[in-house]
């Protein structure tokens, strides 16, 4: 039995039913970037032979992505051409977009060697809640930052992922195993069921 932790960056991968003109597509591919997140779980492994271990798990699975600081400004002056800014408003605004999730991952690890492994395997996700963070930013160095409810869109509830890793087991004794293990999650269906301009999840980190 044990417990993973799982620090990475994700992204939501924008993909396209020709539905969305392609100029649209750029622009959100140009503002969208990588969002730190944080998931954990708790894992069973059962030992096939020396090399070959089976593994399943349930736990907390957090992705999303967030966007770029975008400028924001009141209008253009007529005269000067330039944006008009009131500094009882924010100039800048960032948003954060969470997708919280149940992961329940099944996977292969084959040992090489004492210590290297590599891992491959698969999860099913059931989506809980979605929620979108706006931060904005004021003349001053000010943030305000609001979180609600993300209803944007329908959002899918059950997804399956991809898995890969490849690990080290850094500490190993008959009752403790430490473990330090890059990994990639990508999920095969987009995260909304209906939406033309959809996304699929990429997770990029370190489990340990």
């Amino acid at each position: 039995m044990g417990f993973g932790v799982f620090p990475n960056f994700s992204i939501g991968l924008v993909t396209n039913d020709s539905g969305t003109p392609s100029d649209v597509e750029t622009a959100y591919q140009g503002i969208e970037t990588w969002k730190p997140s944080l998931s954990s779980n708790v894992f069973v492994e059962y030992k096939l032979n020396k090399n070959s271990i089976f593994g399943f798990g349930m736990g907390y699975l957090n992705n999303g992505d967030r966007t770029q600081q975008i400028d924001l400004f009141s209008g253009i002056d007529p005269i000067t051409g330039n944006p008009i800014i009131d500094p009882s408003l924010p100039t800048q605004a960032r948003f954060v977009y969470n997708h919280h999730n149940l992961e329940i991952p099944l996977y292969y690890k084959r040992m090489l060697g004492d210590k290297f492994f590599v891992l491959i395997g698969t999860s099913s996700i059931i989506n809980i809640s979605n929620s979108k963070t706006s931060i904005l930013y004021f003349t001053d160095d000010s943030k305000e930052k609001n979180t609600e409810e993300d209803n944007s869109t329908e959002f899918r509830r059950f997804n399956f992922s991809g898995n890969i890793g490849f690990g080290l087991d850094y500490l190993n004794t008959d009752k403790l195993s430490l473990f330090v293990l890059p990994y990639i999650q990508y999920g095969f269906l987009g995260v909304s069921k209906t939406a033309s301009l959809n996304r699929n999840f990429l997770s990029i980190g370190i489990s340990t």
